[in-house]
Order: structure tokens, then sequence, then C-alpha cells
């Protein structure tokens, strides 16, 4: 695979590859990758799927709870998913 970068990306990669923590180019690149996937497995689109899962619980007739009690799970769940540890 041949990819093609913008002279200010190559530039940061020559930068990575001067460091010594990449022996080259390739390297730079499949880490950058294997970071972004990291990235969109923690879930950038998280608040879409906290919110799924909250509101399976507000209409699942199972589970104790009024509306505060949700409130509070809610604002708790965000926190943690805005400091990222996700419980799952």
């Amino acid at each position: 695979m041949k990819i093609a970068l913008a002279p200010a990306l190559e530039k940061f990669v020559s930068k990575k590859i001067r460091t010594g923590t990449y022996l080259d180019a390739s390297d730079v690149i499949r880490e950058s990758l294997r970071r972004w996937r990291e990235q969109e497995e923690r879930g950038r689109g998280a608040p879409d799927w906290l919110e799924q899962e909250i509101q399976e619980g507000l209409d699942s007739p199972d589970l104790p709870g009024g509306p505060g009690f949700w409130r509070d799970l809610r604002k708790e769940l965000h926190g943690e998913h805005k400091n990222g540890s996700r419980r799952r």
C-alpha cells in the first residue's frame, strides 16, 4: 500500500522517526492507526450508546428507581465516560 501525505504530515512523521522511537514511516503510520482505532473503540460515539442504555433502564418495568435515581445515574455514567472509565 502506498500513501501520500501532505507536507506538514511528512514533516511530522520525519520528526517522529528522528526521535528514535520509530524505525521508519510505516511504524509511525501503524502506531497512528492503532491509536485511532483504540480511540474509536473507546467510544467517541458513546453518548448515543450511553443514552440508549439509560433509556432501556427507564423503559424497564423490572428496575426500581424514580426519576431522581435515573437523573443521578445518567450524570454519573456521563462523568465516567468523560473520564475514560467505562464499565462493561
